[in-house]
């Protein structure tokens, strides 16, 4: 029986060496890519720029620094993937004038959401003094306020309802929505998301659009 064991024992261990060597060679998922660097906003100074570069641009730009850990696989695949989605919110090497509010940053930064807290854990020098936090909105802050934002072709809205109607069915249906139920937290980050990706809201209509999903559409 012992022996029996120690066989299968051999077995397991052999086949999932052999499936880990496998999936190394397997182009699986979304890939490691550096682009080339298309345009940055106007940083208001090289520190801000320093302190983005140190803390976001490991995933929201097209210099990222991959560690070696990146190049095997499952990880590679599970990095490779978060970089994507980061670049699709927001990309500081492909910047266009609206890509993101400096209050949406300045909240996930303030909230200690990013950088997320597993890169904090694997990379030290992206974690925050409270003096940096503070010089980095504010530089977001400025660095942001020059953009020349194309105004929504909508009429003005105010209430929740009118502004969910007005500046975000251009990319889905209210129905959609309507069937979607979430936490405050949940529907916060869908519209950070859909500001990043061009949805026409400043920052008071970014909090009237939550307070409103939360209530009408919440768990």
């Amino acid at each position: 029986m012992r022996k029996r064991i120690i066989r299968i024992g051999i077995f397991v261990v052999a086949v999932g060496a052999a499936l880990f060597l496998l999936i190394q060679i397997i182009p699986i998922g979304s890939q490691r890519t550096n682009p080339p660097v298309v345009a940055e906003p106007k940083w208001d100074s090289p520190q801000t720029r320093a302190l983005a570069k140190r803390t976001c641009f490991d995933c929201h730009s097209n210099e990222i620094e991959w560690p070696w850990y990146s190049y095997i696989a499952p990880v590679s695949w599970l990095l490779a993937n978060d970089v994507l989605n980061a670049r699709a919110v927001f990309n500081f090497s492909d910047w266009h004038a609206g890509d993101m509010t400096s209050a949406a940053m300045a909240a996930q930064i303030n909230s200690g959401k990013m950088p997320l807290p597993q890169y904090r854990l694997m990379h030290p020098t992206a974690r925050f003094t409270d003096a940096e936090k503070q010089q980095l909105t504010t530089g977001l802050t400025a660095t942001l306020a020059s953009e020349t934002v194309r105004p929504p072709s909508t009429p003005p809205a105010t209430d929740g309802a009118s502004l969910l109607e007005a500046r975000c069915t251009d990319c889905h249906s209210l129905d959609r929505v309507k069937q979607a139920k979430k936490t405050r937290d949940q529907w916060a980050q869908n519209v950070t998301r859909m500001v990043g990706k061009g949805a026409q809201l400043n920052a008071v209509e970014q909090s009237t659009v939550i307070d409103y999903l939360s209530k009408t559409y919440g768990l």
